[in-house]
């Protein structure tokens, strides 16, 4: 039996998401733990992310193998994720150095822009907002320190 695609990567998926969990389950618990604790979101994220790795494997499998001349339009699309994780691996490198809420704008632009969008005030002023509320949604309604990143350390 010759599996999908998307079955194969909703099994991968699946995979991933177990992976995530046991990794999640052996997070610290903290005396200051609330009755969520560290893992609670986490293992949330893993449960969602295996059920629709499931839904995914199941649907792929019912579909059956994909055609030979889909292959060129998948693998355009393949480069375009590709280009996509390394947009968000160049966030989770930059964000100590720029810190959360301005390399959150710069990600936001970035991504429109790599969407398709043109580069206007209008972009860069939405994903300054942005950077600024999920800054403010973290840090001061939900306490969760983010990073302020070295350039304030130069600033003085």
């Amino acid at each position: 039996m010759h599996l999908g695609r998307d079955a194969v990567t909703g099994l991968g998926v699946l995979v991933f998401a177990v992976a995530y969990w046991l990794v999640a389950d052996r997070l610290q618990v903290s005396l200051l733990a609330d009755a969520v604790g560290a893992d609670g979101v986490p293992k949330v994220l893993a449960v969602a992310l295996a059920m629709l790795g499931a839904l995914l494997a199941f649907s792929g499998w019912r579909a059956g193998p994909e055609p030979a001349s889909a292959e060129s339009v998948q693998s355009g699309a393949h480069l375009r994720a590709a280009g996509l994780l390394a947009v968000g691996c160049a966030y989770v490198v930059l964000m100590p150095i720029f810190g959360f809420a301005l390399a959150t704008w710069i990600l936001i632009v970035v991504v429109a822009v790599y969407a398709g969008l043109a580069m206007s005030r209008n972009l860069v002023a939405i994903g300054a907002i942005a950077g600024g509320v999920f800054w403010f949604m973290f840090v001061k309604l939900l306490g969760i320190s983010m990073p302020t990143g070295m350039w304030l350390e130069l600033i003085g």
